[in-house]
């Protein structure tokens, strides 16, 4: 099952949807656009824009921009206004979850400014790339990893050996306007599924952001692909990674494909139309062998020196192990400052508390499964076995590897282990709570059917009219198996 679910199936922009289709010719795994289509489409939207924005898009190009002043009154002032923004859009459930798992993360000061310097301070742009965000990282990593920093541990073995591949590097030394360099290659791609690259992009991408001059610098891009000689458009991934691209708040200042051969075209148009306007209108390529298209570049700012091609012209990786290394590194201390604490909960764990977000937790969720399978002995049995019976189950959840959780009173210690009693407890009200329910519900179906047959003993109701115990018999089997 696709893991990116309707998020990737719905979500593709109306403008991008345009952009796929050419006259009768449409965009798909097997066709790609031609150059004098993206000539046409790029000459159109340049068109549109101002003078004063056409000069930006060169100033970008050629690494002679600056990032605007900022002043800690005018930061304060956003994002109180970020915040208010963010409350006035109404649908946000992937946000509303992140919020619930783990508020120091999602509304502290460094990540909502994060999205403020992607915007330029306009704090409805910033609101809803930080709602897109969350969205597509819900899509790509699930809920466990949904409201914190990803690291390098978290990452399954398929994205791990993508990531190691060198395919995407981020270079150690910068522009000439202090801008990060990201290095990308076809020839290097090594990926199991479309998916585990782009959590790659995705990872790597967030690494980059967690440097302050990066987030009000921006980055340029280079698609460096001399010795690419296959056909295969990746057309799966690349439209995915544009997707993904909508939740990271980064500003691409300049993409630069470098390529010797015209069986690329169809690859550079391709990457050319899926990327969007403001990185397309950024895009420059650059044909010839890797001299000319080492000088080429230099003059849009980037050190020849930078690259990281051998003297054979082929794409080194060292500085991608490196760059592994220090984020273990990196992790490492971060966990160690973090030892501890239970910054957010999984999905194996029972949340106390009262809500929406409690009830619709995956691992209060499962308790409640469970509590439905043994609602009619707990009905039946005495206070000592309800007691005993209560205990039992707690077990259960612990030895499925769940806690019983609870939000801590100190600011920014996330979440606290609840007591044994406590976890009892919330068994206890749980099973109050479903016998509750289905009392009601029975009684509900009752006075229907009296209302229809008014001369018919409630005793003699049929089957299908009855609140049965075992209606999720099946379902309640398959939470103990998986216990």
């Amino acid at each position: 099952m696709d893991p990116f679910g309707s998020a990737f199936d719905v979500q593709i922009p109306s403008a991008s949807r345009q952009c796929f289709q050419f006259g009768a010719r449409r965009i798909d795994n097997q066709t790609a656009p031609e150059p004098e289509d993206m000539t046409s489409l790029v000459a159109s939207e340049m068109n549109k824009l101002s003078f004063k924005e056409r000069e930006v898009v060169y100033e970008d190009l050629h690494a002679i921009s600056k990032p605007e002043e900022e002043s800690s009154v005018n930061i304060d002032d956003a994002l109180r206004q970020l915040r208010k923004d963010i409350s006035s859009i109404r649908l946000k459930p992937a946000y509303n979850k992140a919020l619930f798992l783990n508020r120091e993360y999602v509304d502290s000061r460094d990540f909502l400014l994060m999205f403020l310097r992607f915007s330029k301070f306009n704090t409805k742009e910033a609101a809803q790339k930080l709602i897109d965000h969350f969205k597509y990282k819900l899509a790509l990593f699930g809920p466990d990893l949904l409201a914190k920093d990803i690291m390098y541990e978290d990452l399954d073995q398929d994205t791990k050996d993508a990531l190691s591949s060198g395919a995407i590097q981020i270079l150690p030394q910068r522009d000439i306007a202090g801008r990060a360099i990201i290095f990308f290659s076809f020839d290097k791609l090594k990926y199991r599924t479309s998916d585990s690259q782009c959590r790659v992009i995705w990872y790597l991408m967030m690494c980059n952001l967690s440097d302050p001059e990066t987030q009000m610098k921006g980055i340029v891009m280079i698609s460096y692909n001399l010795k690419y000689s296959s056909n295969d458009l990746h057309l799966d991934m690349l439209m995915k990674s544009g997707l993904v691209a909508k939740g990271m708040p980064q500003k691409i200042m300049g993409i630069h494909f470098c390529y010797n051969s015209e069986m690329l075209h169809p690859l550079s148009s391709t990457l050319q139309l899926i990327i969007g306007t403001p990185a397309r209108l950024r895009y420059r390529s650059h044909y010839g062998s890797h001299l000319e298209v080492a000088y080429s570049i230099v003059n849009f700012g980037i050190p020849k020196a930078a690259l990281p091609i051998d003297q054979n012209g082929d794409v080194t990786t060292d500085k991608m192990r490196d760059f592994i290394e220090h984020r273990v590194r990196a992790d490492e201390k971060c966990k160690q400052d973090i030892a501890g604490k239970i910054m957010h909960p999984l999905c194996v764990d029972v949340v106390l508390g009262r809500g929406w977000h409690q009830q619709e937790h995956p691992g209060n969720l499962h308790l409640a499964r469970i509590v439905d399978d043994h609602r009619e002995v707990y009905k039946s049995t005495r206070k000592l076995h309800k007691i005993n019976l209560n205990w039992r189950i707690v077990e259960l959840i612990k030895e499925s590897g769940g806690r019983f959780l609870e939000r801590s009173q100190s600011p920014g210690e996330g979440w606290i282990e609840a007591s044994d009693e406590s976890a009892r407890d919330k068994v206890s009200k749980c099973f109050r709570t479903q016998t509750r329910r289905s009392s009601m519900l029975q009684k509900k179906e009752e006075s229907k059917f009296e209302g229809k047959h008014p001369n018919v003993a409630p005793d003699t109701l049929p089957h299908e009219y009855l609140s049965s115990s075992n209606h999720n018999t099946d379902q309640s089997k398959k939470a103990r198996a998986a216990l």
